[in-house]
Formats: structure tokens, C-alpha cells, sequence
């Protein structure tokens, strides 16, 4: 299987002339863009006819760099270990300049498309890898280890480990608590920008920004520590297997006619779902970890004990009628996702296809697998 990630260089110790050759290739772009003839490198206008449909006037669009045209070399020089081959139309054969990835790039690396960024006078590549990983196929043995996470707002990330066929749990993790702290604070934020003048309201734009900035790293170290706990499972002889819940359609309300409060709209809708899944999918298996998503309904009110739907939420509390199970609620949804896995592999014998007959515990109907990792599968469907 091959998989992709994205390197983030940035670009160092630039001279006047290859910093004035990057400011303008990069200035003629946008003004191609917004339909002015300049003077471009021809695949730079190829790439930028092929990607950018509608153009905003108030936004700066990266440079696109095919993959023929980038070249990227390790040097042992005192500036930088790496160094790129830009193209630019004012000088033959490109620009050599000097980048520091955040992480290694490896030999075996297939460099793909990759795009240039300007930032408060910075530029930064952000270069595309690929590599062929063998992902085994999960299978349900005594050494198999299911690292269920669920996924929600107060708690972006709960995992939980469930050993010897989920008889055992343990390692519980909630990760993310601050970003639901940031999204109040920065609400307010634009709430008092909107009060305020253009003229004094303009200052505290940058400061949007951040939150962005905030929440991803927040999300990257969170999704990056349950990989590497599954890596050190691995190492131990394990075989470990993630699963998370499939979020789907959850920005939609329950019922048609009733509508949210603004409050609980703004919560759902700023919840990071997406960029959680995709996080922790491709760091899986840039590991060779099998990970799966399978979907999460029920799995909040459904007690992991008794299966029973009796129950009572309040908060962060979850409360069982009938079998008196107290519980956290987003743990309890994280126990009953790895239990829903161990219940599609073991009605498979072991396969993590979905089942062509009923799980075997009364589940809710229309439960299927988001995404499989077995041979000849994609990993995103």
C-alpha cells in the first residue's frame, strides 16, 4: 500500500537574488490568477489553471511545483543538510535553495506534488512523500490489542485499550481537553472585533490565526501519542489495531424541524472530527498500523455492561437503570466502539470485512465498516 504525508520545510539562509526571484515568481502568480499577463514559468500556469477555479481577491494562493520539476537533495554542507530545486521563469534551471523539514526525509521517499507558501515574509515548501508500507490485515488472536477512541467536543480523543478479547481495559487516555477552551476564547474574541471599529478591529484579526495554529498542534501531539503507544505494542510483539468512531453527519440535527441554539451550533460545528480522522489515519499507516472506522451510533447511550439502551446521561456522567453501571460518558462510548470491532471480527472469524449477517449482541441496524485496511482495500472510502 502506498501512503502519503506532507513535509513542512522552510526555507533558510535565502540571498537578495534568490529571495527577489522567489517574491517575484510568487507575486506573478497571484496576478495570473486575478487575470493579468505576466511573465510565469509555463508549468506554474499549467498547475494554476488545473487547481484554481474561483479566486478570491482578499487571498494568496501557494505556488504549485510538479513532481518532474522538484528535485530535492541531501548535502553535507554547514547551512542545511536538504536542499530544493525551485523552478523559476528568471533563471534557467531553477533556484537551489536551502530548507529544514521537520522530519527526515528518507531515500526511499517518492517525492510527489508539492506546494510553496509565503508567510510574514517567510517562504516554506510543503513537500509531499510517498513510500510503499505493508500493512498486515488485522486479525482477532490472544495477542491482538484494540485501541478504541471516540471521538467528541468536551473530549476531543478517549482511548482505551482492550486486551484478551476485550475482557480487560485499561490505559485510558483523554486527550485535547484545552481546544474546547480555545474555541470559547477566540468566539469572544470575534465577538468583540465585530463591536469594535474597522480601524481598532483590524488589530485583532492575527490573533484568529492562532487558533487555528492552536487546535492543529494540539490535535498532531494527541493523535501522535496514541501511534506511538501502538508502535510500542508492536515492538513488544502485539498486534495492535486502532479504531475510531465514524462521525458521519453529525452537523445535522437529529430532527429536521428542531434547530440548535447558537451556542450548541457553534460547538458542533467547530468540533475537529475530520481533522482528527484524518490525523491519525495516515500516521497509522505511514506505521504499518491497521486502523479501522467503523460507525459510532448508540455507542454514547448504550451501556457496555448490558447492552441496554435504559439509561441516563447527565454531563460527562453516564448512568446505567439497569444494571446501576456509573461510567464516563465518552469512555463508555470508546469501550462499546472496540467492543462493536471485536463483535464484526469474531461474527467474520477474524476478518475486519463487514459481516454479511447481524453482529452478535443486539447492535442498531445499518452498522457498517467506514473503512477497511485489508488487502486489496483502500484506505479511505
Amino acid at each position: 500500500m502506498k501512503v502519503k504525508k506532507t513535509v513542512k520545510a522552510k526555507i533558510v539562509y535565502l540571498t537578495k537574488i534568490k529571495r527577489q526571484l522567489l517574491e517575484e515568481e510568487y507575486e506573478n502568480l497571484q496576478r495570473f490568477l486575478h487575470g493579468e499577463d505576466v511573465e510565469l514559468y509555463s508549468a506554474s500556469k499549467q498547475q494554476a489553471k488545473r487547481f484554481y477555479k474561483k479566486i478570491k481577491l482578499d487571498r494568496e494562493y501557494p505556488l504549485s511545483i510538479r513532481k518532474d520539476l522538484l528535485r530535492i537533495e541531501r548535502r553535507n554542507t554547514k547551512i542545511a543538510r536538504y536542499w530544493a530545486r525551485i523552478p523559476v521563469k528568471g533563471r534557467r534551471g531553477g533556484v537551489w535553495v536551502a530548507i529544514k523539514p521537520h522530519c527526515p526525509i528518507e531515500p526511499g521517499m517518492e517525492i510527489c506534488e508539492s506546494k510553496l507558501f509565503r508567510r510574514n515574509g517567510d517562504f516554506y515548501l510543503y513537500i509531499v512523500v510517498q513510500r510503499e508500507v505493508d500493512v498486515p490485515n488485522p486479525e482477532l488472536t490472544g495477542k491482538a490489542v484494540i485501541i478504541a477512541c471516540d471521538i467528541g467536543e468536551a473530549n476531543p480523543i478517549v482511548a482505551v485499550e482492550l486486551w484478551n478479547y476485550g475482557t480487560k481495559r485499561g490505559n485510558v487516555k483523554f486527550l485535547g481537553k484545552e481546544i474546547r477552551g480555545i474555541r470559547t476564547l477566540y468566539s469572544r474574541i470575534r465577538k468583540m472585533i465585530g463591536r469594535k471599529k474597522v480601524k481598532h478591529g483590524a488589530k485583532g484579526l492575527d490573533r484568529i490565526d492562532r487558533e487555528s495554529r492552536k487546535v492543529n498542534d494540539i490535535l498532531h501531539k494527541a493523535s501522535r501519542k496514541i501511534v506511538d503507544r501502538a508502535r510500542e505494542l508492536r515492538e513488544e510483539g502485539l498486534k495492535p489495531i486502532i479504531v475510531y468512531g465514524d462521525l458521519k453527519n453529525v452537523r445535522k440535527p437529529r430532527v429536521k424541524w428542531k434547530k440548535r441554539c447558537r451556542k450548541n451550533n457553534r460547538k458542533v460545528h467547530t468540533m475537529p472530527s475530520h481533522k482528527i480522522k484524518h490525523m491519525l489515519t495516515y500516521k497509522a499507516l505511514w506505521e504499518g498500523i491497521p486502523i479501522i472506522g467503523i460507525n459510532e451510533s448508540y455507542t454514547s447511550r448504550m451501556c457496555w455492561r448490558c447492552r441496554s439502551l435504559n439509561t441516563m446521561i447527565r454531563k460527562r456522567l453516564f448512568k446505567c437503570e439497569n444494571c446501576g453501571l456509573e461510567y464516563n460518558r465518552d469512555l463508555n462510548g470508546a469501550v462499546n466502539i472496540g467492543n462493536r470491532l471485536l463483535g464484526y471480527m469474531l461474527n467474520s472469524r477474524g476478518s475486519c470485512e463487514p459481516p454479511i449477517t447481524s453482529p452478535m449482541y443486539n447492535a442498531p441496524r445499518g452498522d457498517i465498516l467506514a473503512i477497511s485496511v485489508c488487502e486489496g482495500g483502500s484506505p479511505l472510502r
